[in-house]
């Protein structure tokens, strides 16, 4: 029932956006885009030719919306909206994203394009997104989030949610990563655990130090598998020496998951084709 309604929401939308690009009714169709949901806009979106997606994509402004949508497509088509795109446009639409989202649009465009647009970018976001685009596209590398949130294992729990509190730029924690003294990973606590103990206790005494790591050239697929095995929301990425790099977070290895699931089930017919002719 659930997934009948949302097709035929999505229709409904799809129905919508086609009458006011045919009648070129911008106002209308900027106050749909702004009311529709990125992920459902970004669904609605494949359906459109290509003049009618570039109709729709001019009309989009520089906001976290549009940078939202442009996330959930393709690379494909992402390629082919900013192909032509003036790559001041590009660097204000993705001046507020998070360095992984960065790299994988930056991914997406030609190298001439690309460095164009990185040299608009901040000395600091720069450094991160070349970084990032050094690793191979199907790595974690590739996908990970640089700007993440760990404590010192010595600090006190009530000093923990103080800090916690402060955050605001970093990658949304999901766990708390602890360190020692060389900045290592040295295991991680959730937040219930952190929230549920004496203020004066120390992280180092309830910290779980078994925490799944990878390393930034480990294959994203096996990244996918280690989320969807053992249900975390996301997984630290360390170097040689353990120390922590960055995080690949649920959202970033969804559409892996999807990808192999699709992969398995096409195999799986695949073979039953070939015993039923057989």
């Amino acid at each position: 029932m659930r997934k009948e309604l949302f097709r035929h929401e999505i229709t409904l939308l799809k129905d919508t956006f086609g009458r006011l690009l045919r009648r070129s009714a911008e106002t209308n169709l900027i106050k749909l885009i702004k009311k529709t949901h990125p992920a459902d806009l970004a669904i609605v979106f494949r359906y459109f030719n290509d003049d009618e997606q570039m109709q729709v994509f001019n009309l989009m402004n520089s906001s976290n919306h549009t940078l939202e949508f442009l996330i959930e497509l393709d690379d494909t088509i992402i390629e082919k909206l900013l192909n032509k795109e003036n790559v001041d446009r590009i660097a204000e639409l993705i001046q507020n994203a998070s360095t992984n989202d960065q790299s994988y649009i930056l991914g997406t465009l030609n190298q001439s394009q690309a460095k164009s647009v990185i040299d608009l970018l901040k000395k600091e976001e720069k450094e991160e997104i070349e970084e990032l685009m050094g690793y191979p596209d199907d790595s974690a590398g590739a996908m990970m989030a640089t700007d993440v949130f760990t404590l010192y294992q010595d600090t006190s729990c009530g000093d923990a949610l103080k800090t916690l509190q402060d955050q605001q730029d970093a990658e949304m924690v999901f766990y708390l990563y602890i360190t020692d003294d060389n900045d290592s990973l040295v295991g991680g606590a959730s937040l219930s655990a952190l929230a549920s103990t004496r203020s004066s206790t120390l992280l180092k005494d309830i910290i779980v130090r078994r925490v799944h790591s990878v390393r930034p050239e480990t294959d994203q697929e096996d990244v996918a598998q280690i989320v969807a095995q053992y249900n975390y929301l996301a997984v630290p990425v360390v170097d040689s020496d353990n120390r922590l790099l960055g995080i690949v977070t649920v959202d970033d290895v969804v559409d892996v998951i999807r990808d192999c699931l699709l992969y398995t089930s096409d195999a799986a017919d695949e073979e039953d084709s070939v015993d039923l002719g057989g």
